[in-house]
């Protein structure tokens, strides 16, 4: 019968690379109603790091996301899928 071994990994001195994220923006029309509102959400929030949506009346939403995730072209195609009509702005 083997003897078990512990082992013990000290870690305390390593520093973790920040993730380069990246953002997107979107216009998103009617945006405010709930059905849109939660359709972005669900479809989206799994995948990206954050989704800041707008203030009221506002269609501008911003999506940051990990490139080695998703990219926007992937998101454009979510939001396609799900029927939600929108316009990208940025990259």
């Amino acid at each position: 019968m083997e003897r078990k071994v512990r082992m013990w990994i000290d870690a305390r001195q390593e520093k973790s690379q920040p993730q380069p994220y990246q953002e997107v923006t979107y216009v998103i029309p009617h945006m405010e109603t709930p059905t849109i509102r939660e359709t972005v959400y669900y479809t989206l929030a799994a995948l990206v790091r954050e989704i800041q949506l707008p203030q009221q009346g506002g269609s501008l939403v911003k999506i940051i996301y990990d490139p080695e995730r998703i990219t926007p072209s992937f998101i454009d195609y979510l939001l396609l899928q799900k029927g939600v009509e929108f316009r990208r702005l940025s990259p």
